[in-house]
């Protein structure tokens, strides 16, 4: 043994201290090969209790090893080897008790406590540990020991992984509650305390005693006892001074656990305001003041004073009126919550509380502010502190409950009572940035209590930005510009019904667009003033503004999103203009520009001085997709505001007219080799085939012969088949255009890109070409005609067999497209064999579908298998016993007819066995597979014939059945309820390891 323990000697000073990672790393193997040896036992017991080992670094390492082997294999232990051990552990901890690093004391405690969770409750294991601590107390330092065990006992019994096994520990645990409150009474009373620890054993008390309060050691004592216990008295003078962290915390779940504790404290906290919260606020200490008001509960006007001068500290952060927030929203919500039978109760608090509330909304405005030297900063790019927005976040749920308890005109009211000062009494501009923060925190209550204010003073601040020069936007007043903008966005609605008002709003919000902090709130602003008063807007200097902001768009280089909502607001306005000629004049002239780069960029110079000049070239290139991203957002705005106007009529068809020639020629360029301007070019076209309709159909040919051509030279970029898929939702149900889809469909599926997915990994580096695939494959399924499927066997076995691999990879949006795309072909076939089951033909979709089956059949199997494993299978459980049952029902119905030659009964049995027997050993347990395979086979069966009488019921033959019926019947849901248990008995447990 003593080489033993010097080779363990050795590994450890290496894990620790050699600076090669390769010698650590072979050092930590060794040491978790030796910590599964049986002589890891003697070993680590030798070194824990030997006088002579002194390296801290060793004695650690011998009780995490004996702590472990405990929880894993003290069920193997003889009851005197247990005994031994105990002992051993006992005299280690005396030991190590004083002097020591507590850490290590804290790990012979843990083996100790695990050492008991592991006895045999009918021996008394906490009678003899009992009994051989109170021998210990005899000696020096032996209620250190005690302390320390009886801290980490309740919290590793307490433990969630022991609470069914060890429900009968915990009762004798609890039975020693008199015992142990006693000794922590004795304790208390004796003050004691390490020369070097001052405050060390006050700490421990208290750590022990939060420790059986959790365990529910004073539900064994009479409950009327509990608020008169001594030890109360110990903890509240625990406060004062550096152990007040651990006795809130005991308060705290004191007054959780116990309703006649409240009360107690009721009438301390008098004293808990005039000896611990005046001091720090006077004294300005930010660190006692919060924890104490985060947690305390007072009479009423004691702790509202207490907590409003809190919340108007004027602290360097926000910490301390941060704390108060919690109190806050749980008394207002509480207040709010009382209806009913006590609605007298509320209007009694309401009436006594509403002083306190009007003045906490100043407060919090007043906390709410920055500082004056944030307000008077000019640096560009300026916002607000973390702690301030952090905050403010914080506030916005309590400002709503304020608002309700007040009622909305009040809250207003107390925010712009009387007015903006005049000229000559200006108020400060953060004061006005946070009551507009507030104002907006409250929008949707207040609207919907329908009582519009008077907006006049948000007015007069809007005329006022609107003036302004934008030379003078910068640094603080941004932010008060984009507050601004958030109020108008909010109240939009009411702000804009004045025509008045149209003109200020617009300029003030083209002022503040062009101003990175506050484009967003100006943007989104613009939109919903655009979409809440059109007819206002659509006034000729009004629609001038609207021009000139979408001209300036090239110019100001916005985020896309932002210039979205621009343009989205313009084109609402564009699309109610009632004159035709005027409106196409303006939709025209706002993509000019757009179809201007647009058009140079396919001029044919422009491809070689794009090799001279890669820079210009760029620009270009980002200023085209732009465009594109614009003409796509017009067209699908148009589409929703005009849905009722036919497209002949309308604007769309005109717009096209002009688009299409130049988008062809782009589609057709080498410029497409862009991934950006690809995706954008094929977002606008999307838009462009969603809107326009019937009228688009004559350029499918050419549409889909661009989209597959491009995707063959570019097959990195999947936004083409993307755009095919829409094209296939629109289109593809047109007989006289099916075999057109079908043979993009084949050429995507030719493509290299796509014939190499062979396996999860590859999809894993490619998930959205393959969400993009499996998803144009599943509207041709969904929309051509059968027919026509019946005559790509190839195609659709293919595909099949890809969407069957990739449901095992590890990204959830490319495995939830392939098995939804399997769930519905398996549908749309069981569908048509329902229909041609007397009428079969050869090359018919129905006997392709039988084909596809029962040659993809068992690698379906297998890799539904294996999607059930790991980390992500519980979200695949429902489509993957979707699956399951729809192929019971097909193979159930095949048995019943001349198919039962090529797919039968048998097939699926055969699969399944097959699939759960070429698992890994080290996923299953002995004799697991034959249960699984047992289970499976039977609730199949019935699953099959469910889902089929389920169908049947709904009238098959409507298309509107698809979809329905999953899971259903009681052996659907026994099947659901199997897979959903092997998926969750089958997740990959991580691997333990020493460092």
């Amino acid at each position: 043994m003593e080489e033993l323990q010097r080779k363990v000697a050795e590994a450890i000073h290496v894990l620790n201290h050699d600076p090669l990672s390769s010698n650590r790393v072979a050092a930590n193997q060794w040491l978790v090969h030796f910590q599964q040896t049986p002589e890891a036992w003697d070993v680590s017991t030798s070194l824990l209790t030997s006088p002579i080992v002194s390296l801290f670094d060793l004695q650690f390492f011998a009780a995490q090893i004996l702590r472990r082997k405990i929880q894993n294999e003290a069920s193997n232990l003889q009851s005197n080897a247990k005994d031994a051990l105990l002992n051993a552990l006992l005299l280690s901890a005396k030991r190590y008790s004083s002097g020591g690093v507590p850490q290590l004391l804290t790990q012979i405690c843990l083996a100790l406590s695990a050492l008991l969770l592991h006895a045999d409750p009918y021996s008394k294991p906490f009678d003899k540990l009992m009994f051989a601590l109170q021998n210990l107390q005899a000696h020096d330092d032996g209620n250190v020991v005690l302390l320390e065990l009886l801290t980490v006992l309740p919290e590793e019994i307490s433990d969630t992984r022991h609470v069914s096994h060890h429900s009968d520990l915990r009762q004798e645990l609890l039975s020693h509650t008199s015992m142990v409150l006693d000794f922590l009474l004795q304790q208390s009373e004796k003050q004691f305390a390490s020369p070097l620890y001052p405050h060390d054993n006050n700490r421990k008390i208290l750590r022990c005693l939060l420790s059986w309060v959790r365990a529910g050691c004073f539900s064994e004592i009479p409950q009327g006892a509990v608020p008169s216990h001594p030890l109360l008295n110990y903890v509240f003078n625990a406060l004062q001074g550096t152990t007040f962290d651990l006795a809130i915390e005991v308060l705290v779940e004191l007054v959780t656990r116990h309703e006649d504790l409240p009360r107690v404290l009721l009438y301390r906290v008098q004293l808990l305001r005039d000896t611990l919260l005046k001091p720090a606020l006077v004294n300005a200490d930010p660190k006692v003041a919060p924890c104490l008001i985060v947690e305390a509960s007072s009479e009423a006007l004691i702790l509202t004073d207490a907590l409003l001068s809190c919340v108007s500290f004027p602290s360097e952060d926000w910490e301390i009126a941060d704390s108060t927030v919690q109190f806050w929203s749980t008394f207002a919500t509480y207040i709010l919550s009382l209806g009913g039978n006590r609605q007298n109760d509320r209007n009694r608090v309401k009436d006594i509380f509403l002083p306190v509330f009007s003045a906490l909304v100043d407060a919090l405005v007043l906390r709410a502010q920055v500082d004056e030297y944030t307000s008077s900063d000019e640096s560009p790019g300026l916002d607000l502190p973390d702690g301030l927005l952090h905050f403010r976040n914080n506030l916005l749920e309590l400002l709503v409950d304020i608002c309700q308890l007040l009622h909305p005109t009040t809250f207003v009211s107390k925010l712009f009572f009387g007015g903006l000062p005049s000229s000559d009494v200006s108020m400060p501009l953060r004061e006005i940035e946070a009551k507009l923060f507030a104002l907006n925190a409250v929008s949707e209550i207040i609207l919907q209590e329908g009582e519009a204010f008077d907006f006049s003073l948000i007015a007069q601040l809007v005329s006022a930005f609107s003036v302004r020069p934008s030379s003078e936007l910068k640094g603080f007043l941004c932010v008060v510009y984009r507050s601004l903008a958030d109020v108008v966005g909010s109240f939009s609605r009411w702000i804009s019904v004045s025509p008045s008002n149209a003109r200020p709003l617009l300029l003030f919000l083209a002022g503040g667009i062009s101003e990175p902090i506050c484009t967003h709130a100006c943007a989104s602003a613009l939109r919903k003033i655009c979409e809440d008063a059109p007819a206002v807007i659509q006034e000729t200097s009004n629609l001038d503004i609207l021009m000139w902001i979408g001209e300036c768009l090239e110019q100001w280089n916005l985020a896309l999103e932002d210039e979205e909502e621009v343009i989205s607001a313009i084109t609402v306005i564009l699309g109610s203009v009632a004159n035709k000629e005027l409106q196409n004049k303006l939709l025209t002239q706002l993509l000019s520009s757009s179809y201007g780069v647009l058009s140079t960029l396919v001029d044919d110079d422009v491809e070689s001085s794009g090799r001279q000049n890669p820079a210009a070239y760029t620009r270009m290139l980002s200023s085209v997709t732009r465009g594109l991203y614009r003409i796509g957002t017009v067209l699908s705005h148009l589409a929703t505001s005009l849905s009722s106007v036919p497209v002949a009529d309308g604007p769309i068809l005109s717009l096209l007219t002009v688009f299409w020639p130049i988008l062809e020629k782009l589609f057709r360029s080498e410029h497409m080799e862009s991934g950006s301007l690809a995706a954008a070019a094929c977002r606008a076209l999307s838009v462009a085939v969603q809107s326009s309709g019937e009228h688009f159909m004559l350029l499918l040919p050419s549409v889909l012969e661009c989209l597959s051509r491009n995707f063959l030279s570019f097959q990195s970029q999947e936004c083409y088949i993307r755009t095919a898929c829409v094209i296939a939702e629109e289109f593809c149900h047109k007989e006289e255009y099916g075999s057109l889809f079908i043979t993009t469909f084949e050429r995507f599926t030719q493509a290299s890109s796509l014939m190499g997915i062979n396996s999860s990994y590859i999809c894993d580096q490619e998930p959205d070409l393959v969400e993009a695939y499996v998803n144009f494959a599943s509207a041709l399924i969904h929309g051509c005609h059968k027919e026509l499927l019946g005559t790509c066997g190839t195609l659709l076995e293919i595909s099949f067999q890809k969407a069957a691999i990739c449901c095992t990879a590890m990204h959830r949006g490319a495995a939830l497209a392939a098995l939804s795309y399997l769930s519905g072909f398996l549908e749309v076939s069981l569908f048509s064999m329902i229909e041609s089951v007397n009428c079969k033909s050869e090359g018919s979709f129905s006997v392709v579908s039988v084909q596809v089956v029962s040659h993809c059949g068992e690698g379906l199997l297998s890799n539904l298998v294996y999607a059930l494993l790991g980390v992500a299978a519980m979200s695949r459980v429902h489509k993957c016993s979707t699956i399951l049952q729809q192929l019971a029902a097909i193979c159930s119905l095949c048995e019943r007819t001349s198919w039962k030659e090529i797919l039968c009964w048998e097939s699926l049995q055969g699969w399944l066995n097959s699939a759960v027997w070429a698992l890994p050993s080290e996923y299953l347990k002995q004799g697991e597979a034959e249960k699984i395979v047992r289970e499976w086979s039977e609730a199949l069966g019935g699953a099959g014939i469910d889902y089929l009488e389920n169908k049947s019921s709904c009238n098959f033959g409507s298309h509107n059945s698809l979809g329905g019926g999953h899971m259903q019947g009681k052996h659907g849901r026994a099947l659901k309820r199997l897979v959903r248990d092997f998926a969750d008995s089958h997740r990959n447990d991580p691997n333990l390891n020493i460092i």
